[in-house]
């Protein structure tokens, strides 16, 4: 994973955050906020008041940033293949049709 800027970026993610994320995609169940830059982030439904995963999908389509709700100044960021081989790892969640 690189940061924004290119320089090597750690972004820590809780098992319990995991598991929130796989079922969200398991069901195909995310919220989303939109923040003050425009950037639409995701995250899943019923966990914004507990430490939780959040995803944006960059214009374009190429690009997914990530980034714990605990630490939103550390991003990281993923191609979209990286993300859809993370996704098909999640134990609960089912690959896109």
């Amino acid at each position: 994973m690189a940061g924004i800027e290119g320089e090597p970026a750690e972004v820590r993610i809780p098992r319990a955050a995991l598991d929130a994320m796989a079922a969200a995609l398991s069901v195909r169940t995310a919220a989303m906020r939109t923040w003050p830059d425009g950037i639409d982030w995701m995250y899943p439904m019923g966990t914004w008041e507990q430490p939780h995963l959040e995803f944006a999908l960059m214009p374009g389509g190429e690009e997914v940033w990530l980034r714990m709700s605990t630490d939103r100044s550390s991003v990281a960021v993923w191609t979209i293949q990286q993300w859809w081989e993370f996704t098909k790892e999640l134990p609960e969640a089912t690959p896109p049709g």
